[in-house]
């Protein structure tokens, strides 16, 4: 009895040490995954940064060359007469004004010397330009301080950003020529930046709160979505605000910033964007990027407690049930030893037995539950991966069309950019197939006529088969119903359509050749598969769907392979080797039953055999 209550004392113990190993690697794996969490944060804000700052410079460049379209195809004489030029150039003005979508009402032609000579301006309500007074745009001339090394060394696109009455500008110039090559004059556009924030930033999206936000090189705000906090000094502007506020940490950040080209950190601040702006934890990522003479900060930055709340009170929950089951075995504990004191030792070595064979049933269901919670952890993080994938190449696939459509003219960058676009669409195939086979999906099921519904499939998948295929179909009619999602048959039947279509392309002697035969199932087949599975026994018919090709075929050593998820013999442009597994992953949920057939230069068969009732 004493050995084995010693024996049970020790395995309680051991239990509560492993608990409280448990309580402490949680807190610790607490700090390690928030910290995980917080790089890849910094790490995803940083690539958006970088986006937003390719954005910036090429919507600019864009303005440019706007301005320059306008200087070679809108009749520019060197002249001093405005009428004239209006007259002249009035579709242009128009046409070029109005692409700029509210982003410049002005534009003025200046001399080589810096003298104004006219001047135009754009009624947005009434969709024209008229001569306006030069007067009007001399604030634009006298703020702009890089002005003077335009005329100086005219190389920019634009100056530098400057401020009039809080709102944000910058200068595009382009010079004019005369016929000698001589610089007769510039054409000048002040571009209102806080319009060019609007169409361009102000709904970039994140999944939790945050915006981004463009400083210049004296950390003065020039684009922000509160229109306030333009033209303000990020410390010493805000402090004349609100003077109550802690900015020892946008100290640090504006020091950091000075002294790096890009970066991430995590850093104490406020929403400005609400009416009274409360002191928050923001992860950030910045970049500083040149436009023409300007020198700017792309800085993006998000609600830190936002994207870690959740595992915090994941961890939260899972220290206060570790603490539970602690006292719950401490008491059983103390229980099951007053208990031993009064049991004599015959029904004590019993009852000994007896538990042990239980706690060794519960480690084995708690072996299973931990295993089990393992994967549903990595599915859960698979997910969240893809899902942020999704988030990154859905603007990149936007983008690179809308550039596609921008830039025909130009077939070496239509080329880069279609490799882009094709290596970005790779990428969201891959994520939504992981995500088919990672999350799950609420099933609806109907009863539909098996031959119209592969029929129907193929239908379809035929269309996006090249010409040079011949795809021949057999398919009888009336073989029955089945209760089934007709989304996976599709599915099903796309995958080895395209796996036999691209085992095909290896033909280089013969025609490409597929072939889809359906038919009711043999005899022999049939009460092979009554037999094996108790739950089709009580059925009689069963339908053969065959898919065929005339490629190379598989090798043996491949056969049992080809079905695991990823593993593909193709490129990486041709495949993502989750196909045949999508295809194994479907027959399986409805219990079908899959063969194959190949030998080598004989081609591939594939054969789903599914049950059926009559439609009588």
């Amino acid at each position: 009895m004493k050995r084995t209550n010693r024996i049970v004392n020790i395995m309680i113990s051991a239990m509560i040490v492993f608990i409280v190993v448990s309580v402490f690697f949680a807190i610790r794996g607490f700090s390690v995954i928030r910290k995980t969490t917080t790089e890849s944060g910094q790490d995803f804000l940083l690539q958006s940064t970088e986006y937003v700052g390719k954005v910036i410079q090429l919507s600019m460049k864009n303005r440019h060359q706007a301005l320059n379209y306008l200087a070679i195809d809108g009749n520019l004489k060197n002249s001093d007469d405005p009428a004239t030029y209006l007259q002249n150039s009035r579709s242009s003005l128009n046409t070029f004004f109005d692409s700029l979508n509210n982003e410049a009402n002005v534009l003025f032609y200046m001399e080589a010397d810096g003298t104004p000579l006219y001047a135009f301006h754009w009624d947005t309500e009434k969709k024209q330009v008229d001569i306006a007074d030069i007067e009007t745009i001399r604030p634009f001339i006298r703020h702009d301080l890089s002005l003077k090394q335009l005329l100086d060394k005219p190389t920019a696109q634009n100056g530098d950003s400057y401020f009039i009455n809080k709102k944000a500008y910058v200068n595009f110039y382009q010079e004019i020529k005369t016929t000698t090559g001589q610089i007769d004059g510039y054409l000048i556009l002040p571009l209102n930046l806080e319009a060019f924030y609007k169409n361009f930033l102000q709904d970039f999206e994140l999944d939790y709160k945050g915006y981004p936000m463009i400083k210049d090189r004296s950390m003065t705000v020039v684009m922000h979505p509160v229109a306030q906090q333009v033209g303000l000094d990020i410390i010493n502007g805000r402090e004349k605000l609100y003077p109550d506020f802690d900015y020892s940490d946008l100290k640090r950040l504006e020091k950091y910033q000075l002294n790096h080209s890009s970066g991430k950190l995590t850093y104490k601040s406020y929403w400005w964007d609400e009416d009274t702006p409360t002191e928050v934890l923001k992860i950030s990522a910045f970049e500083w990027i040149d436009v023409g003479l300007a020198h700017w900060v792309v800085a993006i930055n998000a609600d830190y407690n936002e994207r870690n709340d959740d595992i915090i009170n994941f961890v939260i929950v899972l220290s206060f049930l570790l603490v539970l089951l602690l006292l719950l075995i401490i008491i059983c504990s103390l229980f099951i030893h007053n208990f031993r004191r009064k049991e004599t030792i015959e029904a004590e070595n019993r009852k000994l037995i007896e538990k042990q064979k239980q706690q060794k049933m519960q480690h084995q269901l708690e072996l299973e539950l931990y295993q089990r919670n393992k994967m549903e952890t990595v599915g859960l993080l698979t997910t969240s991966i893809v899902h942020d994938m999704n988030n990154f190449l859905t603007p990149i696939i936007g983008n690179t069309q809308l550039l596609l459509e921008e830039h025909q003219d130009d077939p070496i960058l239509e080329a880069d950019l279609e490799e882009i676009l094709h290596s970005a669409q790779k990428g969201k195939q891959l994520s939504s197939n992981v995500l088919r086979f990672s999350k799950p999906q609420k099933s609806v099921q109907e009863w539909i006529d098996i031959s119209a519904a592969i029929g129907v499939a193929t239908h379809l998948i035929g269309e996006i088969i090249p010409k040079n295929v011949r795809l021949s179909l057999s398919i009888q009619e009336n073989l029955g119903t089945t209760k089934l999602e007709e989304t996976d048959l599709q599915n099903l039947i796309y995958n080895l359509i395209t796996n036999a279509y691209q085992a095909t392309k290896e033909n280089s002697e013969k025609a490409q050749k597929i072939a889809i035969n359906v038919s009711p199932a043999s005899e022999e087949l049939t009460k092979t598969l009554k037999k094996d599975n108790h739950r089709t026994n009580h059925i009689d018919q069963f339908v053969t769907l065959e898919i065929s090709d005339n490629g190379p075929g598989i090798p043996a050593d491949l056969k049992e392979k080809i079905f695991e998820p990823f593993f593909t013999t193709k490129s990486a442009d041709e495949g993502t080797g989750l196909g045949l597994f999508a295809v194994t992953s479907i027959v399986a949920k409805y219990e079908w039953h899959l063969s194959l057939v190949s030998e080598r230069g004989e081609g591939t068969h594939f054969f789903i055999t599914i049950p059926v009732r009559s439609c009588k």
